[in-house]
């Protein structure tokens, strides 16, 4: 059993593939599996992780993805917004902030099995590249989905607990954050800037892996 897990560490190791981020220009990206099955990733080993779901939003969210500064929060895009926004997607592109393809219900994927590939297409059309994590607007993921994202080589990724504004939780170690920004639900960004400045947000990889994680530059 210890070989088999000091290999299966070593495997995820190996796994790590780095491809040129989208229009062919800036820093490398890295592509990797995570799990070594079909699972939803909820908590990391250290740290914690900021995540923003948005579908939502023009200037304001314009002006908050300008101010922010490293280590980036993780956005979760919606394939329609990306569509609404190419001014924020270029500025997305420009800092290179790290971005992961936020979904429907999970339901909706069990109803429709396309719905999943339209997403991934849009994602690609914005981006130059899959998303290495993708997240249902539920955080819901039936069984068929997280096993065609396994194979699609996609991290499913929920979170510790999601924010709603108001007090800001105490800090747990290893934990993910998710912040919601909808038309219809959404938390302003000056309540998100409240709680980046609430404690020392890492990237979702030093949380999930407790080790640092460099990209290089193109030359």
């Amino acid at each position: 059993m210890k070989k088999f897990m000091l290999l299966s560490v070593f495997a995820l190791f190996t796994a790590w593939v780095l491809v040129q981020s989208a229009g062919g220009k800036g820093p490398l990206v890295p592509v990797f599996r995570i799990t070594a099955e079909p699972d939803v990733l909820v908590k990391g080993s250290q740290g914690a992780a900021l995540t923003v779901d948005v579908s939502f939003g023009d200037s304001e969210i314009r002006e908050w993805v300008a101010g922010l500064s490293e280590p980036y929060p993780l956005l979760f895009v919606d394939p329609d917004w990306l569509g609404r926004s190419p001014d924020i997607v270029e500025l997305i592109v420009e800092k290179n902030i790290p971005v992961g393809l936020l979904g429907a219900e999970g339901e909706r994927y069990e109803k429709d099995p396309k719905l999943l590939d339209e997403g991934i297409r849009s994602f690609e059309s914005h981006f130059g590249r899959k998303p290495l994590y993708f997240r249902t607007a539920d955080e819901q993921f039936p069984d068929e989905l997280k096993k065609r994202l396994f194979e699609q080589e996609i991290n499913a990724l929920g979170s510790t607990r999601r924010w709603e504004g108001g007090k800001i939780p105490k800090e747990k170690s290893g934990e993910i954050l998710s912040v919601p920004h909808h038309r219809e639900h959404r938390i302003s960004a000056e309540e998100i800037g409240r709680l980046q400045a609430s404690r020392k947000f890492m990237t979702i990889e030093d949380v999930l892996f407790g080790m640092e994680v460099r990209q290089k530059s193109i030359p």
